[in-house]
């Protein structure tokens, strides 16, 4: 059975069913200052946020534009399905990392109001909107999985192909038909390359001060079978076949990236 996703509602909900309301923040308001919490935790519980959203980059390359990349945007349905894949990743290897180990999951429905994930941080420490650390707190959890978009080169994706001039952020996909502008030995032309990709930041957060403990960032991408004479396998791609495409991603490559933060 899946685990409780609590949904962080920046109003009028509570992510605890509590009757507290969480107070929207002001637009351009400074984040409010951190104060540290000596409230006993629990090391073996963790609470983990995800905050990549619905957004799903798309990087595309022609033969006739050449190394000039295309970018564009995708809405995966339904809401939150990347969001939660990433926090049921995150609940195995917190599991797997020790039998008293367990995870409180968490996801916001108003994910737009955290912006940049960069600007998270002020002086060191993570800075959520409105009351959300409070929130996140009550969990009683030691430590905080925060799961966010990140800028990477592509290069660092070793499925990708090269000469991609861009960046990547978040979950996405590449669709580069400059192969099939060349003709093999076979007199055929070549099959465009069709790559999910996930380019993600998974930062340790201590609960107590709200500190940043350790962070590790994946940049990693798969290459999916194309059809002979498939000009464009995006557009014959269901959309739920894209996002289990991401999916499967996601739950190949999390555990690798959890090891160095929950391990004992």
């Amino acid at each position: 059975m899946k685990p409780l996703l609590l949904a962080l509602v920046l109003a009028p909900a509570l992510a605890f069913g509590q009757s507290d309301r969480i107070k929207r923040p002001e637009p351009g308001k400074a984040p409010e200052k951190v104060e540290d919490d000596k409230t006993p935790r629990d090391p073996n519980k963790f609470a983990a946020l995800a905050l990549l959203g619905d957004r799903v980059q798309l990087l595309a390359l022609t033969p006739a534009r050449g190394d000039t990349v295309q970018s564009g945007e995708w809405t995966a349905t339904p809401a939150g399905t990347l969001d939660d894949a990433v926090l049921q990743a995150l609940n195995e290897a917190v599991k797997a990392s020790g039998d008293k180990r367990e995870a409180k999951l968490y996801t916001s429905t108003t994910r737009s109001l955290f912006g940049d994930p960069a600007n998270l941080f002020v002086d060191g420490r993570l800075s959520l909107p409105g009351n959300l650390t409070a929130a996140v707190r009550q969990s009683g959890a030691a430590n905080l999985l925060l799961v966010t978009r990140s800028r990477q080169e592509p290069a660092l994706a070793a499925a990708l192909p090269g000469r991609i001039l861009a960046t990547l952020e978040g979950p996405g996909f590449v669709l580069d038909q400059r192969p099939s502008g060349q003709i093999g030995f076979d007199g055929q032309p070549g099959k465009p390359v069709f790559a999910p990709f996930v380019s993600i930041r998974v930062a340790l957060i201590d609960l107590t001060d709200m500190r940043l403990k350790r962070e590790q960032s994946l940049a990693v991408a798969a290459r999916l079978p194309v059809e002979a004479g498939e000009a464009n396998p995006w557009a014959t791609t269901a959309p739920e076949q894209r996002v289990k495409a991401l999916e499967a991603l996601i739950e190949a490559e999390m555990p690798r990236v959890m090891k160095g933060l929950v391990a004992p």
